[in-house]
């Protein structure tokens, strides 16, 4: 019927011109002069960033289809992918303007998982009446009302429930049925910026221009995307309006980190900081590593995942033994590539690392070592460059165009050190490869999918050096012990989880809550959990800039 071309088309254009006038909402912050001066209790010298519409991630938008019309739902649903910037989802979706192509690909979401919903018992619970007919506009509303609150976080104004009515009443009509009106509906509030974006613009606090503080709802939407990954439950949403959220929420954000939806969710944000989601599609040489395969690598990144579930959930222990624990997780794959015994019943088992290996950590296992390889060699600057950007937070800067990255062929040198020390030699790439290569040669004892070797070429491998002025190591658990101590790894991992939580790149005024945040952190015991909840209660989350 011409009704719903019209319809998408009118919804295409708001998402395109939203979107697009959304991700240009940004500011330059003022310079804390008298005009920005701080308000009481706010951090001193803490200056917010202009706030900017931020839509959802892929897994936010299903997990919200989820919580809101069922699972068979969110199944029916495929949600346009995530563009990273900066190393981080969010922040690229809090930058990049939405296309055609992806409104198109937000349309047809919203319409299979509209269809699907109607054939579930979900939707049934917002609608708090029996509809008479396929017009019964009042039981429209009740709908729209109810299921408008979840799904906008927020109460709808008047003029919004009577335009998604009338959506419903045109295709009820139409197709002589109150279900397909409501398939309608929902189709058109899944299409809706409201649902799409992250909208916190803030209110602005009297006589302290440069902070606008964010309402109750704006607070729940943001510390449930954040903590739990979906959209805030109605719970939530009636002590956001009851004025709960106003003030300190760190008892919330204590009850929020404890739930199933908070592992998951913190699972997702190292998935993507450790580089964990590229392990699946990596690629190995078949003649040298015929024990490597699409299994072997699925099983890596999980490897890596339940080492961070047992030490954030199982034991909330230190973060830093992410890089020191002496043990690891296997399945018979990964047990036989390491040289351990297989976990009985052949499913997953908590080992001790073999005596005999210098393993420790995450840095030791197949994900990190595979991944940062090439198909048939290591690359100790792979390596060595995640460490330094990853981990500590250091940037790396590409190499110069003219530069020749090949190794040249017949230098008479062997293994992979005397490889890198003779390509250091060159002026142009000696200080990237220095800081990058010494910490990367330390895992020459592992080859390009992880398994533990002594020699390169015939040669005894040399894993020796220093990491700044942090200390000398032998090998790579003892490299991995001074990261664990360096304080970079700290100021780092409080980075990480702020560019992802907030969906930019910490500012000059964010500094000082950086640092706050930095010595809570070591405070605490380098706590994961604790640290999510201090960044929850930070006046970094609660405060954004002057809309620009």
């Amino acid at each position: 019927m011409t009704y719903g071309r019209a319809s998408r088309a009118g919804l295409t254009v708001a998402l395109s011109l939203l979107a697009a006038g959304a991700a240009g909402c940004v500011g330059d912050i003022g310079d804390g002069g008298a005009e920005n001066k701080t308000p009481p209790g706010v951090t001193e010298n803490f200056a917010p960033q202009a706030p900017v519409m931020r839509r959802l991630l892929a897994r936010q938008y299903l997990s919200s289809v989820r919580d809101l019309l069922g699972v068979e739902a969110a199944a029916a649903a495929v949600a346009p992918a995530d563009q990273p910037l900066n190393g981080f989802d969010a922040i690229g979706a809090s930058t990049f303007n939405v296309g055609d192509a992806v409104v198109a690909d937000y349309e047809e979401a919203a319409r299979a998982a509209a269809a699907a919903a109607i054939t579930g018992t979900k939707v049934k619970t917002y609608l708090g009446c029996t509809p008479s007919g396929a017009a019964d506009s009042a039981c429209y509303e009740s709908f729209v009302t109810s299921f408008g609150r979840l799904a906008f976080r927020r109460k709808l104004a008047q003029d919004e429930i009577a335009d998604f009515v009338a959506v419903a009443m045109q295709a009820g009509e139409a197709y002589t049925s109150f279900d397909r009106g409501l398939e309608h509906a929902i189709a058109a509030m899944l299409q809706s910026p409201s649902f799409l974006y992250q909208v916190e613009l803030g209110e602005p606090i009297e006589g302290y221009p440069g902070f606008r503080k964010l309402t109750g709802t704006e607070m729940a939407t943001r510390l449930s995307f954040f903590l739990l990954d979906t959209t805030p439950s109605a719970e939530l949403l009636d002590l956001a309006e009851s004025g709960q959220l106003d003030g300190d929420i760190r008892s919330v954000a204590l009850e929020m980190v404890e739930r199933p939806e908070a592992q998951a969710s913190v699972r997702a944000l190292y998935d993507e900081v450790l580089h964990l989601r590229e392990v699946p599609e990596v690629v190995k040489s078949a003649d040298l590593y015929p024990e490597f395969s699409p299994e072997v690598a699925q099983a890596m990144r999980e490897e890596t995942l339940r080492l961070l579930d047992d030490v954030v959930w199982t034991r909330d222990a230190d973060f830093t033994e992410m890089l020191t624990a002496n043990y690891t997780f296997v399945n018979p794959q990964l047990a036989a590539l390491y040289g351990l015994p297989a976990p009985t019943g052949g499913q997953w088992a908590r080992t001790e690392w073999p005596a005999d290996q210098p393993r420790a950590g995450f840095l030791t296992q197949g994900a990190f070592l595979a991944s940062e390889s090439h198909i048939e060699l290591t690359s100790p600057t792979l390596r060595g460059k995640f460490i330094r950007e990853r981990l500590l937070c250091q940037a790396i800067n590409p190499p110069p165009n003219n530069v020749v990255t090949e190794f040249p062929d017949d230098t008479g040198l062997i293994t992979m050190r005397q490889k890198l020390t003779a390509h250091q030699e060159n002026p142009s790439c000696a200080g990237c490869h220095t800081a990058t290569d010494v910490p990367g040669l330390a895992f020459e004892n592992f080859d390009a999918i992880g398994t533990y070797r002594e020699l390169d070429q015939g040669e005894a491998i040399d894993p020796s050096g220093t990491l700044d002025d942090r200390g000398s190591f032998t090998n790579a658990k003892e490299l991995a012990a001074l990261i664990a101590e360096h304080p970079g790894l700290v100021d780092c991992s409080v980075r990480n989880v702020f560019r992802s939580s907030l969906g930019h790149v910490e500012s000059e005024g964010e500094e000082a809550i950086i640092e706050e945040l930095v010595t809570g952190f070591s405070g605490d015991g380098r706590r994961l959990k604790l640290l999510l909840v201090e960044l929850a209660s930070s006046d970094a989350f609660r405060f954004v800039g002057e809309v620009q």
